[in-house]
């Protein structure tokens, strides 16, 4: 599994860019004194907590990073062969974080001084489960186990996949629809967001133009651990 997208903030959060102070932020920024570059996000990428590890959401062409560090390289269960990947500030529709994405998928920036995130994630898989889901989880590497998208699940009241639901956060809300999940289509499910209402499944065979790792309702799949 690839765990694994003029300055404006998100409007959750104002930054002064020249100095980097972060006014009213979640508690995952930080403060220093650091090389720190401004960057865009070019296509459609994971977003991850930590490199190589679990999707937290996706990124999107314009997204901002402010990234901090060098590239750093890892690769596990599904990335075999390994790639890059950059910690920084990530922002745009329906996220606002602190995490990871690949290098390949944000362009060269500006440097300034500064330091949004602190030290970088690294794997903590016991403090991922508290922090970004219910405890629901699949226990198997890589994708998970296989699912299905049932329009007739109980409680299935939104049949929309979204890019991203901001999993941490209860509620959560999603964000970056890709519009209906066919009925009956095969996905892998890996947990349950925080708040209990959104699960993050791999799509086998995604839209065009869309990110392969999106959330569904959690009343239209099934989440059982199975081979």
């Amino acid at each position: 599994m690839h765990w694994l997208a003029t300055m404006s903030l998100h409007s959750k959060c104002a930054v002064t860019v020249a100095v980097m102070v972060m006014a009213g932020c979640s508690s995952d920024i930080g403060t220093g004194n650091e090389a720190l570059s401004i960057k865009k996000v070019d296509a459609i990428t994971t977003i991850s907590y930590a490199p190589n590890s679990f999707v937290i959401g996706n990124a999107y062409p314009g997204w901002t990073d402010l990234v901090q560090g060098n590239p750093q390289f890892s690769h596990g269960a599904g990335n075999e062969s390994g790639d890059f990947y950059r910690w920084g500030y990530i922002y745009g529709e329906a996220f606002d974080r602190c995490a990871w994405v690949g290098n390949q998928d944000i362009n060269d920036g500006v440097h300034e001084d500064g330091d949004a995130c602190g030290s970088p994630q690294e794997i903590d898989t016991p403090s991922f489960w508290v922090t970004y889901t219910n405890g629901e989880h699949n226990d198997l590497a890589g994708d998970g186990s296989v699912t299905h998208m049932h329009y007739a699940g109980s409680g299935c009241s939104d049949q929309n996949g979204y890019g991203n639901v901001e999993p941490w956060r209860v509620p959560a809300t999603p964000g970056n629809s890709l519009g209906a999940v066919p009925d009956g289509k095969t996905l892998l499910w890996r947990y349950v967001t925080k708040d209990g209402n959104w699960v993050l499944v791999r799509d086998p065979a995604p839209p065009a133009n869309a990110p392969n790792w999106y959330f569904v309702h959690r009343g239209c799949v099934s989440v059982a651990n199975t081979n």
